[in-house]
């Protein structure tokens, strides 16, 4: 689909019309930002392109897992020549020049705004979109798209993902890592995760809690009881699917203030799905109603 105006009369081609999705943050943020810009791809029947010139090579090396897999979309990773030259000079990347409209999330105000979902045909999105409302109505065809994209990277045969298959399994979240020093996002505390594993406890008699996290060595000293098993991923945790993967498989969740493991309860939804969230997302600073992130079934913790 091309963009129709006078420029083709003048044997000048149109640009080509596609919803243009500037991506921010790592895997679970790219997760979010893919949802909507599908939304809005098949719903004007555009292409859809991730644009991860954002990152420089180092960056790239992170995030670059999710991106790999055969989405329904074409990821543009390295900048042109004309385009790195852009950004030194001007201190703007070349999708601000574009001669689509951008479209910003407020930096301040993350609530869901349903102005994203009438973007036009042909735009740049640029946010993280943090909330399943912005896919309520495709969640069925995302939901089988991506667990058919996951698939293969944790064969379910794996010690691991059999056992956290188990109906009394609960896949625990904790993130710390980036989190110790950025204050606007804080670490959820052991009190949290207590009182979590207690309220489980009560919901799924015999539960047997699977922690996850990016400091395993940590964990292992706060959470020792016979029910919690600290799972150490190793090198293969270097792929952050990996552990997501592994996550998913659990038959209960309880997440933290993370997109990760937000994404790691969405995908693993099971009959009977127990999830425990916590009641705030940001420390201070950034407007994200916790409300917008809960799923039917899903218990915030108070």
């Amino acid at each position: 689909m091309r963009r129709q105006d006078a420029s083709d009369a003048g044997g000048t081609p149109a640009l080509p019309v596609m919803i243009r999705i500037v991506l921010l943050g790592r895997t679970g943020n790219h997760l979010f930002q893919y949802a909507l810009g599908r939304v809005l791809a098949e719903k004007h029947g555009v292409p859809l392109v991730l644009d991860a010139s954002w990152f420089n090579a180092a960056g790239w090396r992170e995030v670059s897992h999710f991106l790999t897999l055969p989405l329904q979309a074409k990821v543009r990773r390295s900048p042109s020549v004309a385009s790195r030259a852009l950004r030194k000079f001007s201190g703007k990347h070349y999708w601000e020049y574009l001669h689509a409209p951008l479209l910003r999330e407020s930096g301040d105000d993350q609530s869901f705004d349903p102005a994203f979902l009438a973007a036009p045909a042909d735009c740049v999105l640029f946010g993280y979109f943090q909330t399943p409302l912005y896919f309520a109505d495709s969640e069925n065809e995302l939901r089988i798209e991506l667990t058919e994209l996951l698939a293969a990277r944790v064969p379910a045969t794996s010690a691991w993902a059999k056992q956290l298959s188990s109906p009394k399994s609960v896949a625990v979240h904790v993130r710390r890592g980036d989190y110790l020093h950025h204050p606007v996002f804080a670490v959820c505390d052991e009190a949290y995760y207590q009182k979590a594993m207690d309220e489980m406890r009560c919901r799924v008699p015999g539960a047997h809690f699977f922690i996850f996290s990016d400091d395993p060595n940590w964990c292992r000293t706060a959470f020792h009881d016979r029910d919690t098993t600290t799972i150490d991923s190793g090198p293969a945790a270097a792929d952050p699917l990996h552990d997501l993967c592994l996550m998913r498989n659990a038959s209960h969740h309880i997440i933290a203030n993370s997109t990760y493991s937000w994404w790691a309860a969405w995908l693993g939804r099971k009959p009977g799905q127990e999830v425990i969230m916590p009641p705030k997302w940001y420390a201070h600073s950034i407007k994200a109603p916790i409300e917008e992130k809960t799923n039917p079934g899903w218990t915030i913790l108070r």
